[in-house]
């Protein structure tokens, strides 16, 4: 028994050691470990030794000394380990690749719409190992896919329970991972996106990720921690009422956040693409820009509602992620109007991935494993 706990307890400062390096950004010395530990530098010296003789650590040169041997550099080797991401649109596969330090190293979108039967299975499968021979990803440093649905996966059941705003309403995980030769992981895509933009967050404060796509959901971290609700529906903002009696919701319910902001009021509604809605609107045309000027304005208002609620940061993904950036100010000026108590709006941010944070969060399941075992 003595012996199981002098093995946990040298694992356990193992992944603290290496978890200090990783929160820390950038290279740092063995006493600054040994400090902010409160480890013996033996201790510390014999921990950078295991985690150096796995590929792990790298010294990344010398800082500069007071006297005597100048201490070495010690960082992460971002490079031994890969993980993919897919994000499994209505129209399109997305596919992102990471290393264990949440840098995107490669994206690409593949045109497939979604079906639930053997052929997609498959496309899907020869689709994630076209992006790994044309990105030339070492698959014996692979830690896995992790696949990211507009839905709720059910492990125990085998099925990804499907947003109403998808073409299929249920998916067969067993089907779909059947193809891949690598371990799979589900997950949601608002809870996906909400991981990866709270993996880069430095201060690991409370946050709302509101997922802007076709449908509207998002995830809560309060506390560090991802809240989902009683039921496990927490998050869902997309079907909160903006307008009663207004517009008719893909849920059944009329009047819902979803209903006046789904990225489909500025492409499928208008017969374009969202590329093509930006691209006329940065031209000057006035049929576009009126219709951005009221979905900004129904935007803010339900941003506006979650902030009131839960007064934290919220942190805008999906879709429309990859193209409001030049247009915050607008946002955040009117987030301010309409705000009750004092706000210049900044607390409206865009996730650090933008359009790929989704995939990134997928992958991220993988690596958060990766550093629990280490």
């Amino acid at each position: 028994m003595a012996t199981y706990n002098t093995a946990e307890l040298r694992r356990q400062n193992r992944n603290r050691v290496f978890r200090y390096i990783y929160s820390s950004g950038n290279p740092v010395t063995k006493q600054d470990i040994a400090q902010a530990l409160n480890l013996s530098l033996p201790t510390v010296g014999q921990d950078l030794k295991e985690l150096q003789e796995a590929d792990l650590l790298e010294f990344q040169g010398t800082f500069d000394s007071t006297g005597g041997r100048k201490p070495r550099a010690i960082g992460i080797a971002n490079n031994v380990r890969y993980s993919i991401g897919v994000y499994i649109g209505h129209k399109r596969i997305h596919m992102a690749c990471i290393n264990i330090r949440a840098q995107l190293l490669c994206s690409q979108r593949v045109s497939r719409p979604l079906t639930n039967d053997e052929e997609y299975a498959r496309f899907l499968a020869q689709a994630i190992e076209d992006f790994i021979q044309i990105n030339n990803i070492d698959t014996s440093r692979l830690l896995g896919v992790g696949i990211a649905v507009a839905g709720v996966p059910q492990p125990d059941k085998g099925v990804v329970t499907m947003s109403p705003v998808q073409p299929v309403t249920e998916l067969d995980m067993n089907l779909l991972a059947s193809h891949i030769p690598y371990p799979v992981l589900f997950e949601n895509d608002a809870n996906a996106g909400g991981l990866a933009t709270w993996w880069v967050n430095p201060e690991k404060k409370n946050m709302i990720y509101l997922f802007l796509h076709r449908g509207i959901g998002g995830t809560m971290l309060l506390g560090g921690q991802p809240y989902h609700g009683s039921t496990l529906h927490g998050g869902e903002f997309g079907h909160m009422c903006l307008v009663p009696g207004g517009e008719a919701c893909g849920c059944g319910q009329k009047g819902c956040f979803e209903a006046y902001c789904s990225t489909k009021r500025l492409s499928e509604d208008l017969g374009i693409s969202i590329e093509e809605f930006f691209e006329g609107l940065q031209k000057g045309s006035e049929e576009y820009q009126k219709i951005w000027d009221s979905y900004l304005d129904y935007l803010a208002i339900g941003i506006n509602n979650i902030h009131i609620v839960l007064d934290c940061q919220v942190v805008l993904g999906g879709l429309l992620a990859g193209y409001i950036g030049p247009y915050l100010p607008e946002l955040r000026e009117r987030l301010s109007k309409i705000s009750t108590f004092e706000t210049d709006g900044s607390y409206c941010t865009v996730s650090t991935f933008g359009y790929w944070s989704t995939c990134v969060g997928a992958a991220l399941n993988f690596v958060s494993r990766f550093m629990d075992e280490i």
